[in-house]
């Protein structure tokens, strides 16, 4: 009797799709363990006790799109092992132990997508490996040791969306380190050691989102996002801003939240002529000291105005800010009644 259960059981495992063996304690795979499993369209190993993956680990799972390894104790990329996935389209290698990712790992993998290897040990960005990744169309990899972006670093990935480098140790890019990202619109630098503006971001025509708050960037130029314009956020707070160029947030078109707050050595509101889509702009713990009178006119979509903690004594007219729904003004000496005019039903 127990050999017919024992077959049927062997049938069913051969035609599932998903099998999720996270969170148990294998230490270790062999080779050939899911050869019959040619159907296999997900496999979780998450949050096990693996520290090695043996080459043929995953042979026969020629159908598998996701793979998931993240919190493992993994030492390094199993590129033997994955050279046998060529239709895996998403790969999880987050919070293990990788310090080097070498050349020939993703080698075969041209149908992948998405690419965790966020909170490891990487140190430099594996610019060699990444060429081979031609259909790649998110990438993390935050929370490592990374100090350099070198140029053309990601220069075959003409298919990425979505880049996050938060949370490393950048201290420096190079002028040509996003050349070759034609489709990128979303890039996180925030929580990094940068010490200037990054310029190479110039080079983003598609770039919708920017983050790169908490670094310690004391200057944004003339210009600064004059190739970006298809912008929508900017995150820009928590660093210590000396110096912001009259053009540097003109003419983008598509912008609708800026946030400034924390630049103490701004003095002066800046220009932001041909930005009309603005909807949220927070400037506080800053310098400012004056409004200009022409605001509402420049910013007619103006939702939310956060200004608390400036050294603004005086605000202007703000009838002609329709839309205004918020406004946070902590620290604000005198308010004419001129200056709400028929803005009365926003919060302040």
């Amino acid at each position: 009797m127990g050999r017919p259960r024992l077959t049927l059981v062997c049938q069913v495992l051969i035609i599932i799709s998903a099998w999720d063996l996270s969170m148990n304690n294998l230490t270790e795979l062999q080779p050939g363990l899911f050869h019959h499993l040619r159907f296999l369209e997900e496999l979780r190993l998450s949050g096990n006790h693996l520290s090695h993956i043996p080459g043929q680990a995953f042979s026969g799972l020629y159908s598998l799109k996701i793979l998931m390894l993240q919190n493992n104790q993994l030492g390094g990329i199993p590129a033997e092992a994955l050279w046998e996935l060529p239709s895996l389209q998403s790969l999880r290698l987050d919070a293990n132990l990788i310090s080097l990712v070498p050349e020939r790992s993703f080698e075969g993998l041209s149908s992948l997508r998405h690419l965790w290897l966020d909170d490891n040990a990487l140190t430099e960005i594996p610019v060699r490996a990444l060429n081979n990744l031609p259909a790649l169309q998110a990438m993390t990899l935050a929370l490592n040791r990374i100090s350099h972006i070198p140029d053309y670093a990601f220069q075959n990935l003409t298919s990425l969306v979505v880049l996050h480098l938060h949370n490393n140790r950048i201290q420096h890019l190079g002028t040509h380190s996003f050349e070759g990202l034609h489709n990128l619109e979303t890039l996180d630098l925030n929580y990094n050691e940068l010490q200037e503006f990054p310029v190479a971001i110039r080079t983003l025509g598609r770039l919708q989102e920017l983050g790169f708050h908490n670094n310690n960037i004391k200057a944004i130029p003339e210009k600064a996002f004059m190739g970006n314009p298809l912008l929508q956020t900017i995150h820009f707070y928590d660093n210590p801003i000396q110096f912001v160029g009259r053009s540097a947030f003109q003419y983008l078109p598509k912008l609708h939240t800026l946030s400034l707050n924390g630049a103490m050595d701004i003095q002066e509101f800046p220009d932001l002529k041909g930005t009309t889509s603005l909807e949220i702009l927070t400037l506080t713990r800053a310098g400012i000291r004056l409004l200009p009178s022409g605001m509402c006119q420049q910013l007619p979509r103006l939702r939310v105005l956060e200004l608390s903690h400036n050294q603004i004594e005086e605000l202007p007219s703000l009838h002609r800010c329709q839309k205004l729904e918020e406004m946070r003004s902590g620290g604000l000496y005198f308010l004419p009644p001129s200056a709400l005019g028929a803005w009365s039903g926003a919060r302040v």
